[in-house]
């Protein structure tokens, strides 16, 4: 019978899928704290943009790929653990051959506009080559994404999220080093990000197929099980996903490209400093997320609403905690951060720029982990209707700011703002407890207490901050340091209930008492 508690096994491999998933975002902000400085001295903050700007369309052409990914591992999970091997296998196999298709195709149609690419962007002329070799690279490691993604279902299928952060862990230290070795030894160039960026989807593509032969050696890969049927399945489940990526790249992915072609390259640039660790907080957001959905799904399963609902507030909490240490880090500490990190830029702009960003990232943090209700409950058609119409007021209104006011590029950040947050802290809780027929307010208080515990941590951290008045980069990690050790038990108290902090209680008690027994 399929178990519904927190056996010790299960909860030993939650602690250390987030170890590794901790570490992994270490390692991502760690090679981006040191490429950023890098290549804005020596190749301009153009160049920089342009590398932000390449993931960016990669997320343009992961749209169409969403169709096919975003239910690939329920169905194929849900077969298999109902014993349905074959069901499972042709599931496995039609998703195998769907994303080698498509992805292809997506590749050789962006060949000529990279060709063309000084003709479609702005481009600086010493830059050119530089950035149709990042595009290129970037677009090979696409592929190998996608190759990849049917082989990573073995992770969620067997509940071994931990093993896949290993691998995870395995590519970010292999990017690291190669970065490392290109970056000192060879003059700089954008493109060496691509060598980076493959090598590392390369290791993660090997640890799939590791992970898949090791745990699920019973689903099959043949071509005699492709179906049309099962990859109708899947895309027509997912296509309300693949329009909802739409709207997501319409509110926050396009404003980069609207920068460099309304504003300049400079401009874009600017704003892509501002959000150089976006990325990284959303892949924490992310990862926290993953860690939970293996037990939000065995909930759902087997209709136990009580934990699933238990279960759910709690990774808001855990994605909460790391929210509110984000903002209430870069409001106390910015200003020295961005002067130490990447001084002879406009610390000015891009502080204001990042900061407007983070109100959305904070409450994007704290919703994250519940849109996995919508993959639970197969409800996905309101709320994509709703980010599409969000992403179209954003471009509109970027466009609208950018050409008819003089904000410049604070227009791009402001209105990619406002709408992510009305739509992370509005629309989607109140849907999300609509589809689940739960009160309205559910999630509201767990919302409220986050909050909190990010306003005392933002004082907590701007009185550390003043006392210390970080001067260089050893006084600076003493402050870091600080507001690390202050901000957990302040969370603690404010954002988890009583019941919670008994819990903690009881499991950092356990650990103690493992260690010195």
């Amino acid at each position: 019978a399929m178990q519904t508690g927190n056996s010790p096994s299960r909860a030993h491999r939650l602690v250390v899928t987030m170890l590794t998933t901790g570490v992994a975002t270490l390692l991502a902000f760690a090679i981006n704290f040191l490429l950023t400085p890098y290549i804005t001295e020596r190749l301009g903050v153009e160049a920089y943009g342009f590398i932000t700007l390449a993931n960016t369309f990669v997320s343009y052409a992961m749209i169409a790929m969403t169709a096919l990914n975003s239910f690939s591992t329920r169905f194929i999970a849900v077969e298999y653990q109902r014993g349905d091997k074959k069901a499972a296998s042709t599931y496995f196999t039609s998703l195998f051959f769907a994303n080698a298709a498509v992805s292809l195709i997506i590749f050789l149609c962006m060949l000529p506009v990279i060709a063309n690419i000084d003709g479609v962007l702005d481009v600086p002329a010493r830059l050119v080559s530089d950035v149709q070799y990042l595009f290129v690279l970037v677009f090979v490691n696409f592929l190998v994404t996608n190759g990849s993604n049917s082989f990573s279902s073995a992770a969620y299928t067997k509940n071994r999220l931990d093993i896949y952060g290993l691998f995870q862990v395995a590519s970010y230290v292999v990017e690291a080093a190669i970065l490392v070795a290109l970056y000192a030894v060879f003059d700089a160039h954008a493109y060496f990000y691509g060598l980076g960026l493959l090598a590392a989807g390369l290791v993660l593509f090997a640890g799939n197929m590791c992970i898949y032969r090791r745990l699920t050696p019973d689903i099959k890969l043949r071509p005699s099980l492709f179906s049309l049927g099962a990859m109708k399945t899947l895309f027509v489940n997912g296509i309300w996903n693949s329009i909802n990526n739409l709207g997501n790249v319409l509110i926050s992915g396009i404003d980069l490209l609207l920068a460099n072609v309304l504003l300049s390259a400079v401009a874009m640039g600017q704003l892509s400093l501002s959000r150089t660790f976006s990325s990284v907080f959303s892949r924490l957001y992310q990862l926290v997320s993953q860690a939970f959905q293996p037990l939000f799904l065995e909930s759902y399963s087997s209709d136990n609403r009580e934990a699933l609902l238990s279960r759910l507030k709690l990774s808001s909490k855990m994605s909460g905690y790391f929210a509110s240490l984000i903002f209430a880090g870069f409001f106390a500490l910015g200003i020295p951060f961005f002067e130490l990190w990447i001084p002879g830029q406009d610390i000015s702009l891009v502080y204001s720029l990042t900061m407007i960003g983070i109100v959305g990232s904070f409450f994007e943090g704290l919703v994250n982990p519940l849109y996995y209700i919508y993959t639970l409950t197969l409800k996905n058609k309101v709320p994509t209707a709703i980010t599409v119409i969000g992403g179209v007021v954003s471009v509109i209104g970027t466009v609208v700011l950018l050409e008819f006011t003089d904000l410049g590029v604070y227009g791009c950040a402001i209105t990619t703002t406002a709408v992510t947050s009305l739509i992370a802290i509005v629309t989607n809780p109140l849907y999300m407890t609509h589809v689940l027929g739960i009160s309205h307010m559910t999630f509201y208080p767990t919302f409220a207490r986050s909050f909190l515990a990010c306003v005392l941590m933002s004082f907590a951290f701007s009185a550390v901050s003043c006392l210390a008045a970080p001067v260089n980069w050893a006084s600076f990690m003493l402050c870091v340091l600080l507001c690390g050790v202050l901000s957990a038990p302040i969370y603690i108290l404010a954002a988890l209930n009583r019941n919670e902090r008994y819990s903690v209680a009881l499991m950092l008690r356990k650990k103690y008492s493992e260690r010195n027994s």
